[in-house]
């Protein structure tokens, strides 16, 4: 996929995939999913051998240039993933590409939730669902949600402020807001604004549960692990409970080796 100097996809650019098939019985629906988005996308499909279990990508494996990974997970326990975590959490890690956990694929993508967070990775995800969606026909709606501290340091008044930055077009978070979503209007593609009150996560689990979507898509985090624990992550808590794909976005200097550190320490 081509960039601008801006960072922005090009909405014609062809995708390079580059696919990882786990061995056990989701295989084929893995390579049957990973196909449909790349004739979506168009552009080039490579597959890495399958993995198990026991198995997580190598370094010359996630080293591979693409512009998106298709990540099939290996089957693995409940205590395992309690233990050892999820191994698509280590290939996240492991990959400065945009990523896209194919967990219990469903195509053709009809409804896609988009995520946003008010940070500089927003826009890679808005790229992603633009290109996606203009494809697919599919609708899309868009769930605002601030990062914040934990509730335990928070004012009792900060869900109420959170949204009236989102709402106001006087803060820098409202007008973001209002940038990403005439993005999506100038592309045709019908969107509709979903706000909910309560913590971040809080607010997707009920958002996913609700809307049914086919398709989970968020910015990565672009900042370090002590600022995660601080300000609190999405990610990676949603890789625990999320039953459905999941396209963690990152931008053109994360995917073609710009000096910027995201944090993966």
């Amino acid at each position: 996929m081509n960039f601008r100097e801006d960072g922005r996809g090009d909405m014609n650019a062809m995708a390079r995939l580059l696919v990882c098939v786990p061995d056990c019985a989701e295989s084929m629906a893995v390579q049957k999913y990973a196909r449909y988005i790349h004739d979506l996308l168009g552009g080039q499909i490579s597959c890495l051998q399958k993995t198990t279990k026991d198995d997580k990508p190598s370094n010359e494996q996630t080293a591979i240039d693409c512009d998106l990974f298709v990540f099939g997970e290996p089957e693995q326990s409940f205590n395992t993933r309690l233990l050892a975590g999820s191994p698509c959490g280590k290939a996240i890690a492991q990959t400065s590409t945009s990523f896209l956990v194919a967990r219990r694929p469903r195509w053709p993508i009809q409804t896609i939730l988009l995520i946003v967070r008010v940070e500089e990775t927003d826009e890679a995800a808005v790229d992603w669902v633009g290109r996606l969606a203009r494809q697919s026909g599919a609708k899309v709606s868009i769930l605002p949600v601030l990062s914040c501290f934990p509730s335990v340091y928070a004012p009792a008044s900060s869900e109420e402020t959170a949204l009236g930055e989102l709402l106001s077009p006087n803060t820098q978070p409202g007008q973001q807001l209002r940038c990403l979503s005439q993005r999506l209007a100038q592309w045709q593609i019908e969107g509709t604004l979903r706000f909910r009150q309560g913590e971040p996560e809080c607010q997707i689990r009920l958002e996913v549960t609700e809307g049914n979507y086919d398709l989970i898509v968020i910015g990565a985090e672009p900042y370090g692990r002590w600022q995660r624990l601080l300000m609190g992550e999405l990610v990676a808590p949603m890789l625990g409970w999320l039953n459905r794909p999941l396209l963690i976005a990152r931008p053109a200097w994360a995917a073609h080796g710009t000096v910027r550190d995201e944090g993966h320490d």
